[in-house]
């Protein structure tokens, strides 16, 4: 090695250098406002600017809405038009099958088949309803229109004597929403009884308390629900008036398929579904236990009677377990007194 020794230790590399240089000062921070923590004015400071950028987010929202329905509408226009005769078929509801039925639009593109099967509810029942049990029979009709509407089958749904209370509920705290609702119809007055005899064979009225039992629903006919909430109040009250009004009558196969515990009258949007139901699926069994709460079958415990059965199980264990070890108390005296 060439030239003067050199001592490592004296020379000093940049590094070195920035290494011995005292550390800089942090920087400078905005004073806090008075009596607010660093974290308060960091989430004020946020919230200041997601406010001043809200402008700028809603802009880029439109656009980006506007882009999406322009893509919308040529995806449409790329797919092959309908032709006329199908386009003219649908709106005059030809469908394949027999009798009255006809083609329903569900929702934009869903279409289902209507059946040739008409269910009243009967609400001229008001006057023998409290107030509570009126505004049961709303919640009830409404739901019936819920379901009818869902239904993979539905059918034509009436409802007469559409007036009173109920009609003042509908058209108060309900705001009047039945008069959108589509596939029902309202009348003030009840439902007109034809003179002849064969036109008032086409109507069924539904009772519980009826000696006929309904085996099939057939297509063209009327089936009359009462729509009434009287907690078992008045026995026979449908049974009665359609007698009166020489209309047959015919309850649900209920004892046939299923077991219910009480009596078995069962709510009006319940056998509105039951029926629809059995539409589906042409079968009863399968219809009752689809819609029957199973709080009404027969065998069933609620979690409270659980717990009430159990207690009583374990209070009749422990006295039994006493019962033994006094007897084997006593069997034991009565050796050693034996010994003795």
């Amino acid at each position: 090695m060439t030239g003067e020794a050199v001592d490592r230790r004296d020379l000093t590399t940049p590094e070195r250098e920035s290494s011995t240089v005292a550390p800089t000062s942090r920087l400078h921070r905005p004073p806090l406002p008075e009596g607010m923590s660093r974290n308060a004015w960091k989430r004020d400071q946020k919230k200041q600017k997601w406010l001043e950028q809200k402008d700028a987010r809603n802009k880029y929202k439109k656009e980006k809405k506007k882009q999406k329905k322009i893509e919308k509408m040529e995806r449409q226009s790329s797919q092959p038009d309908r032709s006329d005769d199908e386009t003219n078929e649908k709106m005059e509801g030809n469908i394949v099958g027999a009798g009255s039925a006809d083609v329903v639009k569900r929702g934009r593109n869903d279409m289902a088949v209507r059946a040739p099967i008409t269910i009243l509810i009967d609400c001229g029942f008001d006057d023998l309803m409290t107030e509570k049990e009126n505004l049961s029979l709303s919640s009830q009709i409404t739901r019936c229109y819920s379901e009818n509407r869902r239904a993979v089958v539905p059918v034509n749904m009436r409802i007469t004597s559409f007036n009173g209370r109920l009609l003042e509920r509908f058209d108060s705290a309900l705001k009047q929403q039945y008069k959108h609702w589509k596939g029902i119809s309202f009348s003030p007055t009840e439902y007109e009884v034809p003179e002849s005899d064969e036109e008032r064979s086409q109507i069924i009225y539904l009772s519980s308390d009826s000696d006929e039992t309904l085996t099939v629903l057939e297509d063209n006919k009327v089936y009359i629900v009462g729509g009434i909430v009287d907690k078992g109040r008045y026995k026979s009250l449908c049974l009665n008036k359609a007698n009166s009004q020489k209309i047959k009558t015919a309850k649900l196969p209920i004892s046939e398929f299923i077991k219910i515990s009480g009596r078995k009258v069962l709510t009006t949007n319940h056998v509105v579904e039951i029926m629809l139901k059995w539409i589906e699926f042409r079968d009863w069994k399968t219809a009752f236990e689809l819609v029957i709460p199973p709080r009404k079958q027969e065998g069933f415990e609620s979690a409270r009677q659980k717990r009430k059965r159990q207690s009583s199980l374990q209070k009749e264990d422990s006295r039994s377990d006493a019962e033994d070890e006094h007897d084997d108390e006593t069997s034991t005296e009565v050796v050693d007194e034996g010994c003795s």
